[in-house]
């Protein structure tokens, strides 16, 4: 803050009183000017700022995003083979070299970078919309990590029982209780993907939303 002084000088006329009374106004709102001035400056930076931290986190969580999907199709196939495999076992049918497979290597998503922001302040510094899309998309990453660790349960449930004898030594009542826990991962393997098909949306939103900025 400026401090603002009057005029040093004895006051010999009204014109003299007003010219002393408009030097301190114009004193006033001059420190009043400069100061909302560095304000900004520090708002801008700190929005700056505040985006980059948050492109930064979309590009990394885009990389997990594409091992996750790339998992996804591979614990899918695994699933379809373990079902093919206790239905063999059932008919007394050979199974081969074949091995159950419950084995899950997905990456979880990256926010640390979001929940800075919001508890910054930097978000109110941004138009409504785009802090609307962001929060709507770190709302669909919050979903997906849930139903993750839903999925990721049920799978080392069933790979519990896979690993407590060889398929073929395994009794009837553990076979149903892993065809059950099999099918049920498949269900929620499908509810995994459409979250990720979600954030693969809000991947592009993030995008378009960052060029029409740029324009």
């Amino acid at each position: 803050m400026l401090d603002v002084h009057a005029p040093h000088g004895p006051v010999h006329s009204w014109r003299d009183f007003l010219v002393h009374i408009a030097a301190i106004a114009i004193g006033l709102l001059l420190a009043l000017a400069l100061e909302k001035l560095v304000e900004y400056i520090h708002e801008r930076r700190q929005l700056t700022e505040a985006r980059r931290e948050l492109v930064m986190e979309v590009a990394e969580n885009r990389r997990t995003w594409a091992i996750n999907v790339t998992e996804a199709s591979r614990i899918q196939q695994e699933l379809d083979a373990d079902l093919k495999i206790i239905q063999s076992v059932r008919k007394h049918a050979p199974i081969g070299d074949g091995k159950f497979d419950y084995s899950v290597n997905f990456h979880a998503t990256l926010d640390g970078p979001w929940q800075a922001v919001r508890q910054s302040g930097s978000l109110s510094l941004m138009p409504h919309e785009e802090m609307q899309t962001y929060a709507w998309f770190h709302g669909i990453l919050t979903s997906l990590m849930e139903s993750m660790h839903a999925f990721e349960t049920t799978l080392h449930i069933g790979g519990a029982i896979a690993a407590s004898a060889p398929p073929e030594k395994l009794s009837e009542y553990d076979l149903n209780e892993l065809a059950v826990k099999t099918m049920e991962a498949q269900g929620r393997l499908i509810n995994l993907r459409m979250f990720l098909d979600f954030e693969e949306d809000g991947f592009g939103r993030l995008s378009r939303q960052s060029g029409s900025k740029a324009q």
